[in-house]
């Protein structure tokens, strides 16, 4: 399975948008923190331990 990762810096915040096939993740202080952070949950999802809360 191939998953599209997007990582976009949002001004008005000044943090890095962290977005996995179009969903926003979450936000992270620094480029490498946010590539770091989506390449450990897509890690997590195919090796399928990741659980997602109901």
């Amino acid at each position: 399975m191939m998953y599209h990762k997007a990582i976009v810096y949002d001004y008005e915040i000044r943090e890095y948008a962290m977005y996995l096939d179009d969903e926003l993740i979450g936000f992270a202080r620094t480029y490498q923190e946010a590539e770091l952070t989506l390449d450990e949950l897509v890690y997590e999802l195919l090796s399928g331990s990741y659980h997602r809360a109901a």
